[in-house]
């Protein structure tokens, strides 16, 4: 495919998300957001978040009951008896899970893109207006770390540092407690997805200069950088010394955690987007067509299967399935098992 190319829809939602900061306007586009806690899977997307039965795709309620301006983009997160989703109309909101009504909401100056990291009992949500929000569980502010542009990308952490990454390009080091800065590092390039935390320490995360980042967790100092020749819209995953990650012009590679150095690469049909999902015996990635490719880890290829519409993330496992959200299709949400073949589908009432 040409270099250049990126597709409509996805040129449509991150052109309605650089004009955020401006402008109060809406994207007519959204991709679905899912968490899921075993029993009941929530689901955000357009402009609703649902509850839906595990056990049968059947909807348990919807919030709000009709719909308002507010469009949703983050998954929601489960902790401590509440639903915690952003939506895009600078909106933060504590949902009850059994119900859907509404806990509380705290209100930014800009649209809820990534979802938040939630852990012992604090609230840390990236916005759209630069800053990062820690929260306690009843929606008080704690403290708030700005950046010099927006934050699009979840943050993860490690029990003292919370490590943010930003559209300025730079990784972010954050003490927990108070909001202040314990170093940060230019990527040469700005980030979308999230960075991924190794059990050692290790930060990987790509950009959109083309390039896979190794960092130290510890001091934010480069381990390797690998330079792609198209772009990545991919997070990377994570298997023993496996760095899973895709790139626009339909390629899946397995690269070493130790140097990047290319262990296998796959040519798929289209776009890889989103994060790779490890499974106990396969890597799946995801394609801006519509399919899902499952390989073994040594790169071999399983099954294929292609939906209506449109993937930009990964499936979600849940037990010995998966949750495969869709956008711009009949359905935004489908649970396959781990053969590829369709349990239920979730149709939104009118």
């Amino acid at each position: 495919m040409n270099k250049k190319k990126i597709t409509l829809i996805f040129i449509v939602i991150l052109a309605s998300l650089l004009l955020a900061s401006c402008s109060s306007g809406l994207s007519g586009s959204s991709w679905p957001g899912i968490f899921t806690n075993g029993d009941t899977v929530y689901l955000a997307n357009m402009a609703y978040v649902y509850a839906i039965r595990a056990s049968d795709g059947s909807q348990i309620w919807r919030y709000p009951e009709k719909a308002t301006k507010a469009m949703y983009y983050a998954s929601p997160v489960l902790v401590d008896g509440q639903l915690i989703v952003g939506d895009y109309q600078k909106v933060l909101h504590s949902l009850n899970p059994t119900n859907g009504s509404e806990n509380w909401r705290f209100e930014a100056d800009g649209p809820w893109i990534a979802s938040p990291l939630v852990t012992d009992g604090i609230i840390y949500a990236p916005n759209g207006d630069q800053n990062l929000y820690a929260l306690d569980l009843n929606g008080n502010l704690l403290w708030q770390f700005t950046a010099e542009k927006a934050l699009w990308s979840q943050p993860v952490g490690n029990g003292d540092t919370v490590y943010q990454a930003s559209m300025d390009q730079f990784l972010y080091a954050i003490d927990m407690k108070n909001g202040t800065k314990k170093w940060e590092t230019d990527l040469g390039g700005a980030v979308i997805y999230s960075p991924t935390l190794s059990d050692e320490g290790v930060i990987y995360l790509s950009t959109l200069a083309r390039e896979v980042i190794a960092i130290n967790s510890k001091n934010g100092d480069v381990l390797w950088r690998r330079q792609f020749e198209e772009n990545l819209w991919s997070q990377p995953a994570l298997y023993e010394d496996k760095v899973f990650v895709g790139d626009l012009s339909g390629n899946a590679y397995a690269i070493s955690n130790a140097d990047g150095t290319n262990i296998w690469t796959q040519t798929l049909t289209d776009p890889v987007t989103g994060k790779p999902t490890v499974t106990s015996d396969s890597v799946i990635f995801a394609t801006e067509n519509g399919s899902l490719f499952a390989m073994n880890f040594d790169g071999e290829r399983l099954w294929s299967k292609t939906f209506e519409g449109k993937l930009y993330t990964g499936p979600i496992p849940m037990d010995d399935k998966l949750l495969v959200g869709v956008a711009l299709g009949e359905s935004p949400l489908k649970m396959i098992n781990a053969a590829s073949q369709d349990v239920w589908t979730f149709i939104p009432p009118k």
